[in-house]
């Protein structure tokens, strides 16, 4: 998936065909549907967009999401665990947090599904064909031109 940070000053990022945005915590989808999260998911959703599908440190996200904040992992821990359960309702299986034991997570993007669109004409070209095919075949066999063997596994 391609990733393409926008707007320095807006903060957001664009992973694939969705846009997330830091400072509104706004996920955009590809049809416009818009998700408002929480700052602390967005903040987490956009440090993990920049690094997608790579290693991002537990203490990378703690600084960079409570900059002046003190805080333990166990913040860090929810807040993963609450983004988890949206991504997983709203995103379907295109991306997710994986946990990279002791050393942070990382944001898996899974490609879109490939979708092959065929002309109606193409396609009903190619059954034609090989209904022509086993016409030929058939009709062969009836005429004793080729030989045709069941083989019973009883």
């Amino acid at each position: 998936m391609k990733i393409i940070k926008s707007n320095e000053a807006e903060n957001s990022v664009r992973v694939g065909r969705w846009q997330f945005s830091s400072q509104y915590g706004v996920t955009k989808s590809p049809s416009g549907k818009t998700l408002l999260l929480e700052p602390r998911l967005s903040k987490l959703l956009y440090f993990l967009s920049l690094n997608a599908n790579t290693h991002v440190s537990r203490n990378y996200l703690v600084d960079h999401i409570w900059m002046d904040t003190i805080v333990n992992e166990e913040s860090l821990t929810r807040a993963v665990a609450d983004l988890r359960k949206i991504l997983a309702l709203h995103f379907k299986d295109s991306i997710a947090i994986e946990t990279l034991r002791k050393r942070g997570y990382k944001l898996s993007l899974k490609a879109d599904k490939l979708r092959l669109k065929m002309n109606p004409l193409v396609s009903n070209s190619i059954l034609g064909f090989i209904f022509f095919v086993l016409l030929i075949w058939f009709m062969a066999d009836i005429l004793g031109l080729v030989e045709t063997k069941f083989i019973s596994t009883n």
